[in-house]
């Protein structure tokens, strides 16, 4: 199920209506406010939606379910673990963890290791590591644990501006940086272990990262200058492979 979010309105849509390439799209919901961000739950069962208030839960159908948490802080980044009964959000430089199993929102633990706001969250392909970067830090918790990584050996220039953990490898982590893409190892976390240049390839900063979940070396990366670049990992300099403009 793909879910389309605007400033108004929410869109779900089958694979299936995708593939006779509709001529228009319904929306499902309308939005109180435009979203700030959402997340689908690790099964793929509900769709959550944050607000800069609030955090509200629909269907895989669309319906609204309700709303489970409400704050005055704005809400910039939502990550899921399980079946969508935790939660981890991002709040200015905190990072909360939401246990809403009882469809109402508690916020059970609350990390501040960063000193600027968070720009983005990502959860390790078992739900044991979190990424969290804000523009010139990016750190990795262990959430067994309850300890925290501070990466290093980042480029002096450019802002950090997303994360990704590799779909197929726990402690690979992807950062984007400008027109790059640091590789990490986390449990090497002196120095990125590659650093990828997407040069003229990007008509701008990179500004989302996606793991090929079929592939253990693609990963495509889209910019705020209009465009998504796929790349191969293990070949020289990225090697670009296609470029979509939008």
């Amino acid at each position: 199920m793909l879910a389309i979010s605007t400033t108004k309105a929410l869109s779900l849509v089958d694979p299936a209506v995708l593939k006779g390439s509709p001529p228009s799209i319904l929306s499902t919901q309308t939005f109180p406010s435009p979203p700030t961000t959402s997340v689908w739950s690790q099964d793929n069962s509900t769709l959550f939606v944050a607000f800069p208030d609030s955090i509200r839960q629909y269907s895989s159908l669309g319906s609204h379910i309700g709303e489970i948490y409400s704050s005055t802080e704005i809400i910039t980044s939502l990550t899921a673990k399980d079946k969508g009964q935790t939660l981890i959000l991002s709040q200015s430089n905190k990072i909360q963890v939401l246990e809403c199993g009882s469809g109402v929102g508690k916020i059970t633990q609350t990390f501040a290791s960063h000193k600027t706001p968070i720009a983005a969250l990502s959860l390790s392909n078992d739900s044991t590591l979190l990424a969290s970067v804000s523009p010139s830090a990016a750190h990795v918790h262990n959430l067994s644990l309850g300890s925290h990584t501070v990466l290093r050996g980042l480029p002096s220039a450019g802002q950090i501006t997303t994360c990704a953990f590799h779909s197929h490898s726990r402690t690979r982590l992807l950062l984007a940086m400008g027109k790059q893409v640091l590789v990490y190892d986390t449990t090497r976390p002196s120095g990125p272990v590659k650093v990828i240049p997407m040069s003229d390839a990007c008509s701008g900063d990179i500004v989302a990262v996606a793991c090929s979940p079929f592939s253990k070396t693609l990963v495509a990366v889209a910019s705020n200058g209009g465009n998504v670049v796929l790349f191969d990992m293990d070949k020289d300099k990225g090697c670009v492979c296609n470029c979509i403009y939008y």
